[in-house]
């Protein structure tokens, strides 16, 4: 997935509004983030929830036009670290983000504490595969180990 050439768009599909977290989803997660496909980036909070992560952007970016988004769990190809290590720096100066891979495109976050994220999507995925939900994303990373998911 990481090589260019295999790399699906990030041109974000053209596709309804996704539905706000609904009263019968649990959130598990949830922070002020930027996505950052296109010319223009839009501000607003990302929900991680059991089945899904939400995009809902902020009023104002909502007036500029940017919708909701969604990424079923079930699409996630592979969540990815740029850069792969936190001892690197970014090329052509950008910020450190996380890109979320599907079949459609390639989701751009810039998320607080960007670790902290993928640590809590694993944990969404151990949870989901004690109900037998076995479907899991590469996770692209190097030089982060979780502490608490440790296994020794």
């Amino acid at each position: 997935m990481t090589d260019a050439a295999e790399r699906a768009s990030s041109r974000l599909p053209r596709v309804p509004h996704a539905s706000k977290p609904r009263p019968d989803e649990k959130i598990r997660k949830r922070a002020g983030v930027d996505l950052q496909n296109g010319w223009m980036g839009r501000h607003g909070t990302l929900y991680l929830t059991d089945e899904r992560l939400v995009f809902v952007p902020t009023i104002i970016d909502t007036a500029l036009r940017a919708k909701r988004r969604e990424i079923s769990l079930d699409h996630l190809l592979e969540v990815e670290r740029f850069p792969k290590s936190p001892d690197e720096l970014p090329s052509a100066g950008k910020r450190p983000r996380l890109y979320l891979h599907t079949a459609e495109c390639v989701y751009q976050f810039v998320v607080p504490d960007m670790d902290s994220w993928i640590d809590s999507i694993e944990v969404v995925y151990n949870i989901r595969a004690k109900r037998g939900l076995t479907h899991r994303p590469r996770i692209v990373r190097e030089g982060v180990e979780n502490l608490l998911m440790a296994e020794e």
